[in-house]
């Protein structure tokens, strides 16, 4: 075995902690890694330790870094990043690694043996030539230096509270603009809008007021003892049945009929002008000629104020026209003439809004006959305005 300390890593000699040097078995390169931190100062990465009987250096002798051993890393001058290459020149002079007095590591405070590896220091007059003079060099797996992450803006609710302003404001705009329409406020009408009616079909009433349907016969009533002219299209004539509800309470025998509207109620109902003929219901007092106007006046108000379903009229507001006597053929009479007006008909869509009534009563000479009684009514729809008058002028008694 050989005398002289074999080739290897070892601690630095110079006392430099976490650090190994390479010697090549006869002097002290500029080779150097890093250590396990602090490892102790007799343990290499090879597992040599150095020798005592190591032979030193000559002091002063120039020192050039042999080539590394298989395996080993490239040296890297201290300061310099890992994997930077080496800024010593090729052909530049060592510095001296020559220190006679220096005390090899893990040796005491004895006296050098012969063969321990002096340590090295440069001298002062010369600088390592591998000296890093700018920022520290990034390697490839070298992490970036840790940077505290940027610290977004403060975030303000300022724009969050103008949106729901805006948005809450354009709702109250919605609704107010909303309210105005339904209010008709837009169409030039202050009146509230009418809930629609159950059918379409509401033409505002634009009867010709002396239009007159055309006289196609005569309506021979031999149970009331009266006649009437029978009047063509719209008009037909109308049976009525002795034995329904109709005759019995208010004693009616022959008729004719002119529908104004379809389904006016909504349940298949038919709105009608018509003319009915008959003799007073016993229901109503009569006790002669004299009775007359109080006879016919009571009769009317009892059509008229029958309520629906069963009544004629639906609700509305009455006006009185005309209340005289007359004779019809040298026979006494009385006639009571109203209007009467419907308030809710443009909101359930009926095509009329006013009806005009005329009953005439007309007494019987012959003992024990209730007197004559014609009941002629006429929605402002009927297409011919002429014909009330022209049916209550017809009017005659055999």
């Amino acid at each position: 075995m050989s005398g002289q300390t074999p080739a290897g890593w070892y601690h630095d000699p110079y006392g430099t902690p976490g650090l190994q040097r390479y010697w090549d078995g006869s002097q002290w390169t500029q080779a150097t890694q890093p250590t396990d931190e602090w490892e102790d100062a007799d343990t290499t990465q090879s597992g040599a330790v150095p020798s005592a009987a190591a032979p030193v250096a000559p002091p002063g002798a120039p020192l050039a870094p042999p080539a590394a051993p298989p395996g080993t890393p490239q040296a890297t001058p201290p300061g310099m990043p890992p994997g930077a290459p080496n800024m010593v020149p090729p052909n530049m002079a060592q510095p001296n690694m020559a220190q006679p007095n220096a005390v090899p590591p893990g040796a005491g405070t004895g006296a050098q043996g012969p063969a321990t590896p002096p340590p090295w220091t440069p001298g002062p007059e010369v600088q390592p030539s591998w000296k890093w003079e700018g920022a520290p060099v990034q390697g490839p797996m070298t992490p970036p230096p840790w940077q505290p992450p940027a610290q977004p803006p403060a975030r303000s609710n300022t724009g969050v509270l103008w949106a729901l302003g805006g948005g809450g404001a354009v709702i109250v705009a919605l609704i107010v603009v909303v309210g105005l329409f339904a209010a008709g406020v837009f169409d030039g009408d202050s009146s509230p809008t009418p809930t629609p009616g159950p059918t379409t079909t509401a033409a505002v009433p634009s009867p010709n007021p002396t239009r007159v349907s055309p006289v196609t016969g005569t309506v021979t009533d031999t149970a009331a003892g009266v006649s009437y002219v029978q009047l063509g299209p719209p008009w037909r004539a109308q049976e009525v049945d002795p034995n329904g509800d109709f005759a019995r309470r208010y004693g009616f025998t022959r008729g004719q009929i002119a529908v104004v509207q379809e389904n006016y109620n909504g349940r298949g109902s038919e709105y009608l002008s018509s003319v009915y003929s008959g003799r007073l219901p016993t229901s109503v007092d009569y006790d002669g000629p004299e009775d007359l106007e109080s006879a016919v006046t009571s009769f009317a108000r009892t059509i008229e104020t029958e309520p629906e379903p069963n009544g004629s009229y639906p609700t509305h507001t009455r006006e009185d026209l005309e209340s005289d006597d007359l004779e019809v053929n040298d026979r006494r009479a009385w006639f009571t003439k109203f209007r009467l007006t419907f308030p809710q008909a443009q909101a359930r869509g009926w095509n009329f809004r006013t009806e005009t009534a005329v009953f005439v009563l007309i007494e019987e000479e012959r003992p024990g006959l209730r007197p004559r009684v014609v009941w002629i009514t006429i929605p402002d729809s009927h297409p011919n305005g002429g014909d009330l008058d022209r049916l209550f002028e017809s009017i005659k008694v055999p």
